[in-house]
Protein backbone atom coordinates (compact mmCIF):
# COMPACT_ATOMS: atom_id res chain seq x y z
CA UNK A 1 0.00 0.00 0.00
CA UNK A 2 0.98 3.36 -0.43
CA UNK A 3 0.86 5.63 2.04
CA UNK A 4 -1.13 9.12 0.63
CA UNK A 5 0.08 10.60 3.25
CA UNK A 6 3.94 11.32 3.04
CA UNK A 7 4.29 14.69 4.15
CA UNK A 8 3.06 13.76 7.46
CA UNK A 9 5.75 11.00 7.50
CA UNK A 10 8.49 13.10 6.17
CA UNK A 11 7.22 16.25 8.98
CA UNK A 12 8.01 13.32 11.48
CA UNK A 13 10.79 12.50 9.85
CA UNK A 14 12.47 16.25 9.99
CA UNK A 15 11.75 16.52 13.57
CA UNK A 16 14.33 13.54 14.19
CA UNK A 17 16.70 14.86 12.10
CA UNK A 18 17.43 18.25 13.74
CA UNK A 19 19.79 20.81 11.89
CA UNK A 20 22.72 20.06 14.00
CA UNK A 21 23.18 16.62 12.79
CA UNK A 22 22.36 14.46 15.87
CA UNK A 23 19.51 12.56 15.06
CA UNK A 24 16.55 11.86 17.80
CA UNK A 25 15.65 8.40 18.72
CA UNK A 26 12.20 8.12 20.01
CA UNK A 27 11.99 6.31 23.50
CA UNK A 28 9.51 4.34 22.42
CA UNK A 29 8.73 0.91 20.34
CA UNK A 30 6.77 1.26 16.82
CA UNK A 31 3.98 -1.37 18.66
CA UNK A 32 3.91 1.36 22.15
CA UNK A 33 3.53 4.16 20.34
CA UNK A 34 0.46 6.05 22.44
CA UNK A 35 -2.19 7.22 19.75
CA UNK A 36 -4.30 9.65 20.19
CA UNK A 37 -8.06 9.62 20.65
CA UNK A 38 -10.14 10.05 17.08
CA UNK A 39 -11.51 13.79 19.13
CA UNK A 40 -7.46 14.58 19.39
CA UNK A 41 -6.51 14.43 16.43
CA UNK A 42 -9.60 16.10 14.63
CA UNK A 43 -8.58 19.26 17.24
CA UNK A 44 -5.04 19.00 16.22
CA UNK A 45 -5.91 19.11 12.53
CA UNK A 46 -8.57 22.12 13.02
CA UNK A 47 -5.65 23.72 14.89
CA UNK A 48 -3.59 23.46 12.13
CA UNK A 49 -5.77 24.50 9.82
CA UNK A 50 -6.65 27.93 12.16
CA UNK A 51 -2.84 28.53 13.43
CA UNK A 52 -1.25 28.43 10.04
CA UNK A 53 -4.45 29.75 8.48
CA UNK A 54 -5.09 26.69 5.82
CA UNK A 55 -7.39 26.84 3.11
CA UNK A 56 -9.35 23.56 3.24
CA UNK A 57 -8.92 23.30 -0.29
CA UNK A 58 -5.18 23.48 -0.14
CA UNK A 59 -3.31 19.82 -1.11
CA UNK A 60 -2.15 17.94 1.54
CA UNK A 61 -0.73 14.89 -0.28
CA UNK A 62 -1.15 13.50 -3.83
CA UNK A 63 0.04 10.19 -4.90
CA UNK A 64 -0.72 9.44 -8.17
CA UNK A 65 -4.60 10.45 -9.24
CA UNK A 66 -5.29 10.35 -5.34
CA UNK A 67 -5.34 13.85 -3.85
CA UNK A 68 -6.17 14.78 -0.49
CA UNK A 69 -7.22 17.96 0.68
CA UNK A 70 -6.87 19.52 4.19
CA UNK A 71 -10.42 19.66 4.01
CA UNK A 72 -10.33 15.96 3.79
CA UNK A 73 -8.51 15.32 6.53
CA UNK A 74 -11.55 15.33 9.13
CA UNK A 75 -13.83 13.18 7.47
CA UNK A 76 -11.21 10.92 7.23
CA UNK A 77 -10.61 10.44 10.43
CA UNK A 78 -14.10 10.59 11.86
CA UNK A 79 -15.20 7.67 9.09
CA UNK A 80 -11.69 5.95 10.47
CA UNK A 81 -10.63 5.55 6.69
CA UNK A 82 -7.31 3.50 6.11
CA UNK A 83 -5.92 6.95 5.28
CA UNK A 84 -7.32 8.22 8.73
CA UNK A 85 -5.98 5.65 10.88
CA UNK A 86 -2.69 6.62 8.59
CA UNK A 87 -2.88 10.20 9.75
CA UNK A 88 -3.61 9.35 13.31
CA UNK A 89 -0.74 7.34 13.81
CA UNK A 90 1.48 10.15 12.18
CA UNK A 91 0.32 12.76 14.44
CA UNK A 92 0.42 10.59 17.55
CA UNK A 93 4.03 9.70 16.64
CA UNK A 94 4.66 13.84 15.79
CA UNK A 95 3.45 14.21 19.07
CA UNK A 96 5.65 11.98 20.80
CA UNK A 97 8.62 13.50 19.15
CA UNK A 98 7.56 16.87 19.81
CA UNK A 99 7.37 16.16 23.72
CA UNK A 100 10.40 14.30 24.07
CA UNK A 101 12.31 17.20 22.55
CA UNK A 102 10.87 19.20 24.80
CA UNK A 103 8.54 21.18 22.36
CA UNK A 104 4.62 21.82 24.02
CA UNK A 105 2.30 20.32 22.05
CA UNK A 106 -0.22 22.11 19.73
CA UNK A 107 -0.65 26.05 19.38
CA UNK A 108 2.00 26.62 21.61
CA UNK A 109 5.55 25.57 20.09
CA UNK A 110 5.54 28.57 18.49
CA UNK A 111 4.74 30.92 21.65
CA UNK A 112 6.99 32.54 23.84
Amino acid sequence: MVSVFGSVVICVADELNPPNGEPIVPDFEEGDLPLLTKEEAIAEVKRWIERYKIDPNQIFARTGDQTIRYGDLIPHLEQETAEGRLLLQAISRGRVVRQQRGFPSGLDRGKK
